[in-house]
């Protein structure tokens, strides 16, 4: 796949996952790289000119390497890039990586409980998602450890107080993933407010298709909003 298609569905992906509330319109990032040059396609640090997310162009997306440096594009990698290069350093099998803050993950990682499937299409996420204890930016090549180390070999990690990291083989499936954690999130919220939340058994669960889970966001979440 060409470059500028590549820069085209990363710009289309922060747009649909900013309208979706995972990124916030200022903050937040979505990287995939490109599994046999290495390089790295990932949202540039384009909101010190007041740009907002859901406005997303191919112009904010950059190229970088794997250690983050920046090789092509006018805008800097973002501070937090160490999420994306650290997990690709540890993870072969992930080529797509999503950094967001959805509000009600953020508040389930609060809570002193594991972070367990409730929604029956969640089965990503089985047994449960790890919480790392640590709130603030992930802006050194140590703290990315960190990140990948709790992310292990699953496929979404929570960060307390903060927000998330989801992965995937392919960029559709990384914001699927960050789509199906905040629905997981959202009902186990409302299930607690009601009393005791009983987990699902894994085999009550299902896994996304993620190619046309992801279409159906991208209706929702940018097609419309840009009239489309």
């Amino acid at each position: 796949m060409e470059v500028a298609e590549r820069k085209r569905l990363v710009a289309q992906a922060v747009r649909t996952l900013a309208g979706g509330d995972i990124l916030t319109l200022m903050v937040g990032h979505v990287s995939w790289r490109d599994a046999e040059s290495g390089q790295i396609v990932v949202l540039g640090h384009a909101h010190r000119e007041h740009k907002t997310l859901d406005a997303t162009t191919e112009d904010e997306i950059i190229l970088m390497d794997g250690d983050g440096v920046r090789t092509e594009g006018r805008y800097e990698p973002a501070g937090e890039k160490f999420i994306h290069t650290e997990i690709y350093r540890a993870r072969p099998d992930v080529q797509a990586v999503v950094h967001g803050h959805p509000e009600h993950c953020i508040a389930c990682s609060l809570v002193k409980r594991p972070f367990r499937p409730v929604y029956y299409r969640a089965a990503q996420f089985f047994p449960e998602v790890p919480i790392l204890d640590y709130p603030g930016q992930i802006d050194t090549v140590e703290k990315g450890r960190r990140v990948a180390s709790a992310l292990g070999g699953g496929k979404g990690l929570l960060l307390r107080g903060h927000g998330i990291v989801t992965v995937g083989a392919s960029l559709d499936e990384a914001c699927v993933n960050a789509f199906t954690l905040e629905a997981n999130a959202r009902i186990l919220l409302a299930a607690a407010a009601l009393g005791p939340v009983e987990s699902l058994r894994e085999e009550d669960l299902s896994a996304h298709k993620p190619t046309s889970a992801w279409t159906y966001y991208v209706h929702r979440y940018d097609n419309r909003a840009r009239g489309l």
